[in-house]
């Protein structure tokens, strides 16, 4: 097992913390919208909370609480392949939604102009931001040099 770096008072690796904290990234990220839709002037955000994507969001969800479980016992190795299990899902929701925003402005000019009511929201960048910190937590003792 690699050397990780504890704090002195609580005894945790500075790759457990970073873990932990792209984990909670993952949980915040089910929260903050995916797409934002304008209708009627009025908007709509849709999140992995949101009736239809609950499933997934909780599925998120879960998978972040495993990884925190994971790195509070110092399992930082598995934690990290949760984190690139997560990671590509997240990778496969990002191109079936941007597969499905190409086919609707492809279907003419009353759909292309229907998807410009539509955007993407920044929880996916909120949510590729905890997958990686996860996978990238086993390095952040050498990343930061610390000795």
């Amino acid at each position: 097992m690699n050397r990780m770096e504890n704090c002195s008072i609580c005894g945790i690796s500075k790759a457990q913390v970073a873990g932990m904290i792209g984990a909670v990234l993952l949980i915040i990220g089910c929260f903050v919208p995916l797409f934002s839709v304008s209708v009627l002037g009025k908007s709509l955000s849709i999140t992995f909370m949101t009736p239809g994507f609950d499933i997934y969001g909780g599925a998120l969800i879960l998978s972040a609480l495993v990884i925190i479980g994971l790195l509070w016992l110092k399992k930082v190795q598995e934690a990290q392949g949760a984190g690139i299990v997560v990671f590509i899902t997240i990778l496969v929701f990002f191109m079936d939604a941007m597969t499905g925003y190409s086919g609707i402005k492809n279907m003419g000019i009353i759909a292309s102009f229907a998807a410009g009511f539509f955007s993407f929201g920044y929880a996916w960048l909120v949510l590729f931001a905890g997958a990686i910190l996860v996978i990238a937590a086993q390095y952040v003792d050498r990343l930061f040099l610390v000795k």
